[in-house]
């Protein structure tokens, strides 16, 4: 079985940024980030591997959709996707489908399901940063929203299995202290690692290092070590371990070393401070800074090293995809035993795996300054950053082995790429995403399903008749009788031509199926006998009694005096 998917589409999530990201940083990272080139490669490689027979997208704007639509043209695989708009998610998203969203999955889609279609579609998602007061607050809505069994998280990393657990089992506890029964995650917790390209990420030929080399004016003897990644010391990883380490393996090895920056900074200043670093941990240690946001300086500068690098201590980092593109390149790798690092390192195998700590202690009240808003998501990041040790003796020893074995270089390279191949290959995590969702699929399928049924909104905030129904001085149910007023024939083109009267709402705008409501009315009708006659074209519940409440607000219809129907207000 084949499970029918959509794609919940938007260009933040599947485009990567080529500009400088925006001044003032908002509830998660900026600019050029790993979930955008993951989100790329992912679309890429579903496109290209993926066993769909047609391509459906969610989208929020028309804009999306163009942009989409553009993408797909270009891939060589690719079908014209069909697009659902979210304005019409609610009557013209397809049942037995699941939606797949490129971030955890949304709570308002389980609450529409839950009010308008329960058990008519599966949603799955995938976690990338998890650090954020956002993040943390969706894997509480989902002990609480309407998620189902045959809904489904996908994390990255053994790691972020173990913080979604600690988040969500310590909101559980509350919910038992605060209400009693018994509260739990429902949702399928899923373990997939991301993916790399291996022909777009591999060893370079002779020919193709000598000309990185050059261009980089690396001098034949010295050992290359890359580091690709943001500038951004509390956000990726602060350099102190690298720059240090890199010095003392230098001099204890007396091996000449050449250190290459591949990324970006927010600002030159931010630049400038790192490099202040570089100039005052590793003197002496010759630098080539790459600019990241160049595809083919980005791509190139991996057939010029030896040795990739790179040692998170940032709470933000949860896979760690640098990692698997340097092993698909062929380098030996030297990492900080930290988050999703670990799942992809074998340590003394494919490189070394560096010890990492925090004092306990040292953030307990960091989470709850982020809730109250004494400090922002950055200031966050850099107080956690700044409460975590890499180890600097094992980082020197780990480098130092390197620079000295150029044999073990090769063979930790060779056997990086090996485990690449047989575990992080796009099209096997494709395969994976896929064996997955006909789980979900045939989950979904065996739970006893309820049909469409008409809700007055989800109970996280019930449909405005339901909520504000104190409002008004009376509430009209299907059975109220109306009937045309005189001359609204002539008084609906009028309003129809006045922005004043049209500006929103969820209805019909054809003026001529109007007409055939105004005449179906020309005597005394219920609501309901009007309803069915706009079910006749298409219509559905919500928008035909937003279209009856229209035609009677401009008075093109008129509730008769008297009769069932008509409820005061409590």
């Amino acid at each position: 079985m084949t499970a029918r998917v959509a794609l919940l589409y938007d260009d933040s999530a599947y485009l990567e940024s080529q500009g400088h990201p925006r001044a003032t940083p908002g509830d998660g990272p900026v600019g050029l980030v790993g979930r955008q080139v993951a989100g790329r490669e992912f679309l890429d490689a579903y496109l290209t591997h993926g066993s769909w027979d047609d391509l459906t997208a969610v989208v929020w704007h028309r804009s999306a959709a163009e942009s989409l639509a553009a993408l797909c043209a270009s891939h060589p695989r690719a079908p014209t996707p069909r697009i659902v708009l979210m304005d019409d998610f609610l009557h013209t998203f397809p049942t037995g489908t699941v939606l797949y969203t490129p971030c955890p999955p949304d709570v308002s889609f389980a609450w529409a399901r839950h009010a308008r279609a329960p058990g008519a579609f599966a949603l799955c998602g995938v976690t990338h940063t998890l650090c954020t007061a956002g993040a943390v607050r969706a894997l509480g809505d989902m002990l609480t929203a309407p998620y189902e069994s045959y809904d489904a998280l996908i994390c990255t990393s053994t790691a972020v299995v173990r913080m979604v657990r600690a988040v969500t089992d310590a909101y559980t506890d509350y919910l038992k202290d605060r209400f009693g029964g018994v509260p739990a995650f429902r949702p399928r917790l899923e373990k997939i690692p991301l993916g790399v390209n291996p022909d777009r990420y591999r060893p370079p030929t002779p020919e193709e290092r000598k000309t990185r080399r050059a261009q980089l004016n690396i001098k034949d003897g010295d050992v290359a070590v890359l580091f690709v990644g943001r500038f951004t010391p509390h956000a990726k990883a602060h350099p102190f371990p690298m720059f240090q380490g890199l010095a003392r393996a230098a001099q204890a090895t007396g091996q000449g070393v050449h250190l290459v920056l591949s990324g970006w900074a927010a600002n030159d200043q931010q630049l400038g401070f790192f490099l202040d670093g570089l100039r005052v941990f590793a003197p002496g240690i010759p630098v080539s800074v790459v600019n990241g946001m160049d595809p083919d300086l980005r791509f190139g500068v991996w057939h010029a090293v030896d040795v990739f690098t790179s040692l998170a201590d940032s709470i933000q980092e949860t896979f760690g995809l640098v990692i698997v593109e340097a092993m698909a390149s062929g380098l030996p790798v030297v990492a900080s035993d930290w988050n999703g690092y670990r799942d992809l390192v074998v340590d003394g195998e494919t490189g070394f795996l560096v010890p990492t700590s925090m004092v306990e202690g040292a953030t307990c009240d960091a989470s709850l300054r982020l809730l109250l808003g004494a400090v922002d998501y950055d200031a966050f990041l850099a107080e956690c950053n700044q409460t975590v040790t890499v180890d600097l003796s094992a980082t020197t020893a780990a480098y130092s082995r390197l620079l000295s074995d150029p044999a073990l270089r090769r063979r930790m390279g060779k056997a990086g790429r090996q485990r690449v191949e047989q575990h992080f290959t796009w099209e096997r995590v494709v395969r994976s995403y896929e064996g997955l969702w006909r789980e979900q699929e045939a989950e979904r399928r065996s739970c006893q399903s309820i049909g469409p049924r008409r809700t007055a909104g989800p109970p996280c905030y019930p449909a405005p008749e339901v909520s504000f129904a104190g409002y008004p001085t009376t509430l009209l149910d299907g059975e109220a009788q109306v009937r045309t007023v005189g001359g609204a024939d002539d008084t609906l083109r009028c309003i129809l031509a006045l922005p004043l009267c049209t500006y929103a709402g969820q209805r019909v705008q054809d003026e001529a199926t109007l007409q055939v409501v105004l005449a179906a009315a020309s005597s005394p009708r219920t609501l309901n006998d009007l309803e069915a006659v706009l079910a006749n074209h298409g219509v559905a519940h919500g928008p035909a009694r937003a279209t009856l409440a229209w035609l009677l607000k401009y008075g093109l219809l008129e509730r008769v005096a008297s009769g069932p129907g008509i409820t005061s207000a409590p």
